[in-house]
Formats: C-alpha cells, structure tokens, sequence
C-alpha cells in the first residue's frame, strides 16, 4: 500500500536488466519474493475509451504498445504508459506460457490502480513477467533463440529459459533504459526493420540514466562514459540541413563515395596540414580556418565561411575503422551494422530522439579516441562538439564527463548542467572550477604516470600551480612515491593531493623570486640559499616572523624527502651526477636549516600558543549533549523505522556518529571513516570462560552490555570503539536501510552520504549538535577537547599505572603524550596550586604547612594575616567579634589534627543561658577557653550539599564569598552557621572522601 500511495517502485527488491538489443530490457528481482507478495504497479495516465482512440491514431506501434486496456465499473478503461517516467512496470516483459505475476485492479480511495502480485515464488535473479492478454500479438508466434544476456559479466544467467520470444511491436524497445549502451559480444543479433511512420513529438523531461553509464566498453582502451548526445553542427540521417543544394556542390568537390566518406583522406595516414589544406581549397574562401604556423601544436580548427554562408564540412572518426567521415550515420548503417551498439541504435525508428542518442554517443566516442590520440602524441587537431569561431588551443577545450563531447572551458559548466546524459542521482556542484576538475579526469591519462595519480590530480583545482605539478616530473614521482607507501584509500590520497599542491606552490613562488624553475632545482646544493629565499616568501617571511611558520615546518621535510627520492633514482639509473647533488644538499640542509627556517618558525608556534585561552568542556554541557542525542536518536529512529526515507536516514547517522565521538572520546576521522565492512566482521562472542574470575561481577555485566569495533586510527594503530545496545540498534538500522535511502552500493563508509562516494564529517556533526542542545560553550565541545577532557578528569583518579597505560590506549596515543598534555591546564596549575606556596611565602607560613602536599595546602586569598603580637591580642581581647565555635582547626595540619587526643574538660563558666544564635556575645576570660561543639543537624547538612557538592567532588576547599553565597540561599537551615562553619565542614567532608577512595 505505501508503494502505490507514494507512486514508488521498489527499488531494493527490483532492478532493470538489458537482456538484448531485440528484447530490449527487462525487469528482475533482486531478492526473493513471496507468493502473493506485490511486485509493481503498472503507471501512467488514465483514459477512457474516446481518448484512448485519440491516441492510437496518432502515436507510433511501439508507443502503442504500452496502452493497457481494462474494464471497471462496467466501463472500459486505459493505462497509457508511453510516457517514460522512470517506472518499472512499464518495463515488465509478456509470458502467456509461464508467467510468474498476474495483473490485478486495486481500489485505493475511490482511484484504480494496476498491480502485479506474485503466482509463485520467485527467486533473486529471476525475470518478471505477466500475461498480457489476447491471443493476437505477433510476438507470440515468433521466436528466435537468441540468448538472453540477464547478468553483468562474470553473473550467471539466472533464467530458467533458453529463447525468448520477441517481436518489432513488443513495446519493449524503447523504454528509457535502451539509451545506456552495454555492449555484448554477440555473434548474430537480430534487428528488426521498423517502417517509417509519423510519431508524435513528445515534449517530456529526459529520464534518469542508469548506473551502466559509468561501465566501460571493450573497444576501447581507456574507460568511457556510455551513451551520448550532442546537438552539434554535424548532419544525422534526419534532414537537419536546410540548404541541401550548396552541401550537395561542397561534397561533389571533395569527392564523397556513397557511404558518406572522404576517399581521399585517411586517419592513419594523412597529416593534421593535409587535412587542412583539403579542407581549405575546398571551401574556397578567403580567410582560412588556421595558418601554418599554428598547426604546430594540438590545436581545435574554426569553422569555415564561403561569403556569409557557413560551410559544413566537419569530419567525425568512426570508432571501429579510425577514418573520418561527413556522413557517420550512413557510414555505421553500410559498414558497422553488425555491432552491437550500432545494431541498437539501428533498431529504433528513423528521426527518433532514442536513434539520435545512439548515433550521437558512437560518433563522440569515435572522436574522443582520435583526441586522446592527438592529446598524448602532442600535435595535431582536435575534433570539438562544436567549433569555435576562431582557432583556438587544445588546452583550452575539455570533454564532457557524461557525453564525451570536446568543449570549451569556458562553457564546459553551462552544457554540464543541461547534459542530457547526466545523472540525476549525481548533483552537480556549484563553481565553474569544480566542473573543469571533474572532466579532466574523464581525459586520457598522460604516459608520465599512473591512473591513480591521475585522480589524485584531477581532483585539484584548475590554477596554476596544477599546470606546474602536471609538469614536474619530480612532484609526480613524489606523489607516486606517497601514494606507494600509504596506499590508495580516500584519506591518504587527500594527504597526497595536500603535499604536492605544497610543492607545487614553492615551485611558484621560487619563479616569482628566484631563478628556481623546476623542484629539481630547489635542491639543488649550489642554490640552497634561493630555496630559503623561495620558502620564506611562500611562508610569509617579514621581520623575523612568519605568517605560516607550520608550512615552514613542513617543506623542510618534504624537501629533505625529495632530495632522498632523487638519490635513490640517482643510485638506480647510475646518475652519479644527481645521486652527489641530493648527498650534497642533505649535508647542507641538515647545517644550515634550521639556523635560517627552523628555529624561527618553531619560536613563532610557541610564541603564539602563549595567550590562547585553553577551553575545556562543562561537564554539564557534556551531559546536556548526551541527553539530547538520545532525545534525537529516538526520533529519527522511529521515522526511519516506519518508512525509508533519505532524510531520516542522513539524521541518524549524523546523531549515531556524534554519539559515537562523544561517548568514546574518539577522534572524528576515526569514526567518520569506519568501512562498512568493519561493522560486519566485528567480534560477537562472548567473552572468555577462563578469564570470568578475574572480573567482578559489574565488570561481567559490563562485557555483557557493550559492542567492541576495531577501526583504523592514528598511524595506522587499531582503536577500539564501544557501542551501547542503543547505538548498535540504530546501526543495524541504517545498514538495513542503505539502498532505499539512496546511499550507493560503492561506497564503503558507514557513515555514507547517500548519492555520493563520500562520508559525513563529525567535526560537523558535533558542531552542529553543540548549538542545537544549548550549550553554554559550543565550542568546547570538539573531539580533540572532549578527549583531552577525559584524560584531565582521570588524573583526580588514584589509578595504577597499569590502568594508566590501558585509559591511554583506548584514547589512543602513548603514555608519555598522556603524562605531558593530559593534564590540568597550565595556567589552572599556576592559578590554584602554585600560587599557595607564594602566598604562603608572602605571609611566612610556609613552616605551618610542614609535611603537607599542594591539594592539602589551604590559603583563602580573602583570609588576613594578624602581623604582630599586638594585633594577636587585641584580636584575642575583642570578645564581641566572634561566636561560640569550636577552636578553628584549619591551623593544624590534617594528620595532626587527626591524631591529637581530645582537649581536656572544663569546668563550665557561669552564665544565665547559653547562647542562641551566631550574634550572642562570647564572655571574656583569660587565658585558653574551650567551648561546646555544635553538631551538624540533618537539614544542614542537605542546605550545604545543595549548594557546595561541587567543591567536595573537585576536592577544592571553597573561599569566603563562596560560603558566604550558600548562607545567603539558604538563611533559615544555616541560621546557625558562619562562613568559617562551612568551610571546615566542606574540608572534613573533602578529607573524608579521599580516605574512602584509598580504601577501595
């Protein structure tokens, strides 16, 4: 019911096959279906019998075809399915023998709708088909035993069947899906005649073409983009010329035999200036399309005027015999009939906008492989899709990614977005730029390196420190070098691309400054100063700073590496020559950089990290986030659970992946770029038998309760990530829900973005997600703080360090990284700790604390100090400046204060009534006094811990204003209480707790 209320097929279960280029395409199951299951509702326009005949008198036989007659509510109806939109039901093939479905009406509020429920079951790989009724369709009595390629190569053929029955009306001959070409190696292919008739024009917007665009064909020796068009200013086998009187002269004078070649001209043999001097003397007009001069050179002609007149004279290679020709069209019918794709091409009628597509993809390929020779050889003359009106250069032109037509730079953006062989589940992105670098790498790969470097390459911006990486033999032996040692997954190559645009631009800015040419030269020993020169003016050199002193940093290495690189090379192909001048330049390099880059730009780094504020999470922005994604994680899981839907599914993933980063404190490339694979082969088991004793039983539970992944880290090093039942559900869901999602089958990442080969960001994730919870600081809230995080709030811990090593393990980095910046900020040290000893200095207390550590050193900054005897005594004698309390302990060390023995008892002084409150006056005796303890109640205790439970956690002793805060809040149960009651009661609490934890 949601696939014919939503108008959607399913896409996961079904996929269209091409069977051959008689029958066409077919419809097959992915999966298994059930008996009585629905397959595919059958959609188009609905029309009554009046219309219906309307239609049949003007539409072509094979658009006929698709017209599905049917009686409902005693009326007579129709489906006109002629209109190619993307559906599969149009595209299921008729079996009145066996059938696997059989059609059905279904009544859907009041609206009629065609559906086909499986009669049995049907297995994965096995072709749809129905009875399409009636006994007179000619197909049915026809049959040829041609077999019915179902699989991709290397598949099996599924099909139980060994003919299948066929027939020029089949109506299967046109779907959208005949426009992608997959070429078979077929040894009789039968092509059926169709008779010129008059067909509507029909004014619909071109399909979505399928993923076999992107499959290569074994003609040629590079890979290819299937399928094509082009609206180009070549002739097809329609009359698209008006004036045929003036072409007819031009051919007679260049002698054209009846299949619409130039006799006289071969591509093998003739000349790119034979070709043009041809082709001047016939035209005969004043004002050549090129001179001399310039056909040195891979150059792209002009077209050509007679007067005001244009002349048609352009020339396509064919893609099987390499020879050019005026009329391709009637060349491929009389000469290649036999192929596979021209035999499809073929099939279609005459001035149909299918056979034009066909016609057009042979001729741009045919062209394309005569370019790519040119291209490679150096010299010679590009054929373009269409020819400008001055000659030009052959850099200035590149080829379509999708039709293999030459264009312009210029313009290539603006036919990339009205491409109709473009993908539409490929989104084309913004930037003129973007376009030129995906094409480049639809070009042929240059001889001077691999096709992988070549996609590291192609995904560079078009600038002109490209050109220079394209030119540089050294940056690309580099490159390759890298791409060896580091492999070819997506992040390495990215790492790639970033060194060699490094090199690329000290290559550009040592032009501007030097007389450094080349990255040969820039380690070059006799010229060692010029490469400072240049690597200062690209860091940004001025005043003894540098702009960038980390790219400093860096070339220092990358020039170090190239010099080893170019004696290795030196060493191999015997260059002693070269192999002494990289020898040389390391000794030089290894003395003198760092007196002239190094230092200065490590200084510059230290110098700039000084005064940056360190920011460290809120622990309860932290918990806010959790809950959030939780909240989140709920939602978007219900939705995608009740229906596939692309939104959703992105939503999930984003939150499972923040959830991961935040829950193991991982790095975010880590988790971001987790294979798909790794989910599937992670451990399952359960833990050990004999290592059950070792564990508590929480620790069991624990085992138990979580998931363990291994990824990928840091240097190649295996970090462990842990899920949660919650977060292992929601993962198992978006694996279940890929393909209706749109995420494409190539991509291996978990963390997929649908309809693209690349994964989401977690940097972005959490950013976004920092925001969206209200957190105070958003921007603490990074992967690398929430780490750094974990590994400061660890060190209050009393852990072993065996503990110690495991905890750094996890996080990922070495113990010794741990101990040197796991730690609390500096600049919290020298505030909270150091400071002590240097007022304890200042106030000459410094013997008080005999025997203490720093945590147990307490100075309140708002504390005074009695400066002489004098003032001891007076403080003494005030007897209406304090209360009835116990003696302060805060002067006796906690050991001390612990193991003195209770004070001996007195006789109490005669008084009317003990005191009351903190304002009753305290009598004045001489001498030592003591006085009764006021034991803490219960509901002062609650007030203290309402407020101050922080500082008893964080082991930090409160200051006055902090104490004198909890009185305020809490005036009736501290009634009783001053701010010195509060704090030595939170100073007992603190020593207490850190006795508990070295207990256990």
């Amino acid at each position: 019911m949601h696939h014919i209320v939503s108008k959607t097929d399913k896409t996961f279960k079904l996929e269209v096959k091409y069977i051959n280029a008689v029958k066409g395409h077919g419809l097959f199951a992915k999966g298994s279906i059930c008996k009585g299951e629905f397959v595919v509702e059958y959609r188009g326009d609905i029309i009554n019998d009046a219309e219906l005949q309307s239609r049949r008198k003007r539409y072509h036989t094979s658009s006929a075809a698709f017209i599905f007659e049917f009686k409902w509510r005693g009326k007579t109806w129709s489906i006109d399915a002629s209109r190619e939109d993307g559906s599969f039901g149009r595209i299921v093939n008729d079996d009145h023998k066996h059938p696997n479905c059989e059609m059905k009406k279904i009544d859907v509020n009041g609206k009629i709708h065609l559906c086909l429920f499986a009669l049995n079951d049907i297995k994965e790989g096995e072709e749809i088909t129905y009875d399409y009724g009636g006994e007179d369709y000619p197909w049915r009595t026809q049959t040829t035993s041609i077999a019915a390629n179902t699989k991709a190569e290397g598949d099996s053929d599924p099909s139980p069947r060994s003919q299948t029955r066929i027939s020029d009306a089949t109506g299967q001959n046109n779907s959208p899906q005949q426009i992608v070409t997959q070429l078979q190696n077929e040894n009789e292919i039968f092509v059926p005649r169709l008779r010129q008739t008059k067909s509507i024009i029909m004014k619909d917007k071109d399909l979505e073409d399928s993923v076999e665009l992107f499959d290569s064909t074994p003609e040629s020796s590079d890979d290819y983009f299937t399928d094509t068009t082009s609206e180009s200013d070549f002739d097809s086998d329609a009359n698209l010329i008006p004036n045929q009187t003036k072409l007819q002269l031009l051919y007679d004078e260049l002698d054209v035999d009846d299949s619409g070649s130039l006799s006289s001209l071969d591509c093998d043999t003739a000349t790119p200036e034979k070709r043009h001097s041809l082709a001047s003397e016939a035209s005969g007009t004043e004002e050549p399309c090129s001179s001399q001069n310039a056909i040195d050179g891979v150059v792209v002609s002009a077209y050509q005027k007679r007067g005001v007149s244009r002349v048609y004279n352009k020339r396509h290679y064919c893609l099987y015999c390499c020879k050019p020709y005026a009329k391709m069209a009637r060349h491929l019918e009389s000469s290649h009939a036999n192929e596979s794709d021209v035999a499809k091409a073929l099939s279609f009628p005459k001035s149909s906008k299918e056979r034009k597509k066909q016609l057009d993809y042979i001729r741009n390929r045919g062209n394309y492989v005569h370019n790519a020779a040119v291209m490679e050889s150096g010299k010679g003359e590009l054929v373009p899709y269409k020819r400008p009106s001055k000659e030009a250069q052959g850099k200035d032109f590149m080829h379509c990614a999708y039709c293999q037509g030459l264009f312009a730079r210029k313009v290539l953006w603006r036919h990339m977005r009205t491409c109709i062989l473009q993908p539409q589940s490929v989104p084309l992105k913004p930037g003129k730029k973007r376009v030129q670098s995906m094409c480049i790498y639809t070009g042929p790969v240059p001889s001077n390196m691999t096709k992988q470097l070549w996609e590291v390459i192609s995904g560079m911006n078009l600038d002109p420190i490209t050109d220079i990486i394209k030119k540089d033999k050294v940056i690309i032996d580099i490159g390759q070098h890298l791409l060896n040692i580091g492999g070819l997954s997506a992040k390495n190559k990215r790492c790639v691309r970033d060194k060699m645009r490094e090199l690329g631009r000290l290559v550009h800015n040592a032009r501007r400054v030097t007389s450094l040419k080349t990255m040969e030269d820039c380690v070059n020993p006799k010229k060692y100063m010029e490469t400072v020169k240049a690597v200062k003016y690209t860091c940004g050199y001025e005043s003894d700073k540098f702009m960038i002193p980390s790219l400093a940093k860096k070339l220092g290495n990358s020039l170090l590496q190239v010099s080893k690189l170019l004696k290795a090379q030196g060493l191999l192909s015997n260059d002693k020559q070269r192999a002494k001048n990289a020898s040389e330049f390391q000794d030089v390099h290894q003395e003198k950089w760092n007196e002239m880059i190094l230092d200065t730009a490590l200084r510059n780094i230290r110098e700039a990290k000084w005064n940056v504020p360190a920011l460290m999470p809120f622990t309860e922005d932290v918990q806010k986030m959790h809950t959030y994604l939780c909240q989140v994680q709920d939602e978007w899981y219900k939705s995608l659970s009740e229906s596939s839907s692309t939104k959703a599914w992105m939503a999930l993933a984003k939150v499972c992946l923040a959830q991961i980063i935040l829950f193991n404190r991982r790095r975010g490339g880590e988790v971001a770029s987790m294979p798909l694979s790794e989910f599937f082969s992670r451990d399952t088991s359960d833990p050990h038998d004999g290592v059950d004793w070792a564990l508590s039983e929480v620790e069991k539970k624990l085992c138990r309760h979580f998931s363990r992944i291994i990824t990928m880290g840091k240097c190649g090093q295996p970090v462990p990530i842990l899920l949660t039942p919650k977060m292992l559900c929601s993962l198992e869901l978006l694996v279940k829900q890929r393909e209706p999602c749109g995420v494409l089958k190539d991509n291996g990442y978990m963390f997929a973005r649908p309809e693209a080969m690349t994964h989401f960001r977690g940097s972005d994730c959490l950013r976004g997600f920092a925001k969206a919870c209200g957190a105070k600081c958003p921007k603490s809230l990074t992967s690398t703080r929430l780490r750094k995080h974990a590994a400061v709030l660890s060190t209050v811990l009393n852990m072993t360090e065996t503990e110690m090593d495991q905890l750094a393990n996890f996080l990922g980095h070495d113990i010794k990284i741990h101990r040197e910046f796991c730690r609390l900020p500096e600049k919290t040290l020298q505030l909270a700790k150091i400071c002590k000893v240097l007022m304890a200095l200042e106030q000459g207390r410094l013997a008080v604390f005999h025997g203490k550590n720093l945590d147990e050193i307490v100075i309140d900054p708002d504390e005074k100090v009695l400066e002489s005897d004098e003032d001891r005594i007076i403080q003494e004698g005030h007897c209406s400046s304090t209360v009835y309390e116990p003696i302060a302990e805060e002067a006796l060390p906690p050991a001390e204060r612990n193991d003195m023995p209770p004070p001996p008892k007195r006789q109490k002084p005669p008084s009317p009534s003990p005191p009351s409150g903190p304002s009753a006056v305290r009598p004045c005796f001489q001498g030592q006094t003591t006085h009764k303890k006021n034991p803490w109640q219960q509901t002062e205790v609650q007030a203290v811990e309402r407020h101050m439970m922080r500082f008893i956690t964080s082991f930090t002793v409160p200051g006055k204003s902090d104490c004198e805060k909890c009185l305020k809040a809490e005036p009736g149960a501290l009634k009783n209480r001053d701010w010195k009651n509060v704090k030595f009661f939170i100073y007992n609490r603190i020593t207490a707790y850190k006795k508990s934890l070295q207990c256990t």
